[in-house]
């Protein structure tokens, strides 16, 4: 099948590239830097924003006879370091307003699968999470990024289409390992120390593509 991602230049993003393509996929990324992303067999590289609904259309069509089957986004608003005091560079509603626009681009082209990386602690998972990150969250720069992955939430959720909004714990490097599941609002076993490695993350978000398992849920996963 082929993929589009959206966020295919970031940290997570580039390991969902690397595992789709490993798995016989085939991808299209939509990047605002070409060079950002190693050309490789299988990857078809577009240069836009997911901000412009021109850009993601174009990045859907890139391939007409091979239309993407599923989208996954891993985008995630950026501050300037990652101090979480550190002053936010992204728009407001940077991620709410991409996964809009994909959620448009989809609808137009009869594309049904989208999986979103989303965070533990978004909308109703919020008074699961540690009281100590809570608090943190709350008084850093850090805050702008949840209510924006919670506005993705309202977008995604109110599409009906099949959705997965992964909410990955707090992430890590490290190889891919098995997963544990916490139900769609982690209402036990999540820690204050709780992780995930991103190539666990990119497994599963891949995972949720190609399957119809975890479709219009919200899974709390950890390591």
């Amino acid at each position: 099948m082929r993929v589009l991602i959206l966020g295919g230049s970031g940290r997570t993003g580039e390991l969902v590239i690397d595992e789709a393509l490993k798995r016989g996929h085939t991808v299209t990324a939509l990047v605002r830097k070409p060079d950002s992303l190693k050309a490789r067999a299988g990857l078809t590289i577009i240069q836009g924003t997911p901000l412009e609904k021109a850009d993601i259309e174009k990045a859907v069509t890139a391939t007409p006879n091979d239309l993407p089957s599923a989208i996954i986004i891993t985008l995630n608003a950026r501050r300037a370091t990652d101090n979480p005091f550190s002053a936010n560079i992204s728009p407001p509603r940077m991620m709410a307003d991409s996964n809009a626009n994909a959620v448009a681009a989809m609808k137009a082209h009869g594309i049904t699968k989208i999986v979103t990386m989303s965070a533990f602690g978004v909308a109703d998972s919020w008074p699961n999470m540690h009281l100590l990150l809570r608090a943190t969250i709350k008084i850093s720069n850090m805050s702008h990024q949840w209510e924006d992955h919670a506005a993705v939430d309202g977008e995604v959720k109110q599409s009906e289409l099949d959705y997965v909004l992964v909410r990955p714990v707090m992430l890590k490097e490290g190889e891919r390992k098995s997963i544990d599941f916490h139900g769609n609002v982690g209402a036990k076993g999540v820690g204050l120390t709780s992780s995930i490695t991103r190539q666990s993350v990119a497994g599963f978000l891949v995972d949720a593509a190609e399957k119809g398992n975890w479709n219009r849920s919200t899974p709390v996963i950890t390591n």
